[in-house]
């Protein structure tokens, strides 16, 4: 009887299933998706929003600049609200999380007598949001209407 030695082909059901478990664990790569509110510096002195899929959060904001805010609410470039907020006054809005994809938060832009303003000089941060269900978290989207992943406008 000889013996075999050397490299036997394995069977075909073993490579069919090692790759259909590759594909598998490919095709369920996730992206992390960011979640919170907080200043980056790519983002040019705005504030960059959202909450964590598929709740809500709640944020209290400080105008301390001394002059009156025009905030302006955007999602990947496309306004989705605004509000005023005159100086000294603080402003609690709702904000959902944006959507699925890495690239989905909201940014809240400033502007002052037509201008550009950097929020990290203009603004006070309350307490970092909590996440809580959207029909359940008691402050209200208000005008700047962060709310485009919970209603799909």
């Amino acid at each position: 009887m000889a013996r075999r030695t050397g490299w036997h082909r394995p069977p075909a059901w073993l490579l069919a299933g090692v790759l259909g478990l590759a594909f598998v664990v490919i095709g369920c790569r996730r992206q992390a998706v960011w979640a919170g509110a907080a200043f980056f510096p790519e983002d040019g002195g705005q504030l960059r929003l959202a909450a964590e899929q598929p709740d809500c959060g709640c944020l209290t904001i400080l105008n301390r600049s001394g002059r009156t805010l025009l905030l302006r609410a955007t999602l990947r470039g496309a306004p989705v609200g605004g509000a005023e907020v005159a100086a000294g006054a603080q402003l609690v809005f709702r904000f959902d999380w944006a959507g699925p994809r890495d690239n989905d938060y909201y940014l809240l832009e400033g502007i002052e007598d037509g201008q550009h303003v950097d929020l990290r000089q203009a603004l006070q941060l309350g307490e970092s949001p909590r996440w809580q269900p959207c029909e359940t978290i008691a402050c209200p989207y208000g005008s700047l209407q962060m709310n485009v992943a919970e209603t799909g406008r």
